[in-house]
């Protein structure tokens, strides 16, 4: 079979390039690439602080609409109640492990 005619859709252009899996070149990330990693990573941070009072209220709804004795009238008492039982942090309750998945992860896919 010629050559020029098929073309490998599994080829690594690494390998065709310079004939080793792995350069030296190749293995640290372009500076680029870091920034590209650093400002995915902040901005998907910041995205789930601005989101996530509103995805714990929604959550606590939920659950309360399963409940045989509702505790919640509405988004506004949701927020009230937590506010009053906890102050303004208790919106935020759990937010560290979501950041901890969510931060590596906007910053790989970006």
């Amino acid at each position: 079979m010629d050559r020029d005619k098929f073309r490998n859709p599994f080829s690594r252009p690494s390998m065709l390039v310079s004939g080793a899996a792995l350069t030296a070149d190749s293995f640290f990330p372009s500076r680029k690439t870091l920034k590209g990693i650093l400002a995915g990573g902040i901005t998907g941070g910041i995205e789930i602080c601005i989101t996530f009072p509103t995805e714990y209220v929604k959550t606590q709804l939920q659950l309360d609409e399963r409940s045989a004795k509702p505790r919640y009238s509405g988004i506004a008492d949701v927020v009230k109640q937590t506010v009053k039982s906890h102050g303004v942090k208790g919106l935020y309750r759990g937010l560290s492990v979501l950041i901890y998945g969510s931060v590596p992860k906007s910053a790989v896919s970006t």
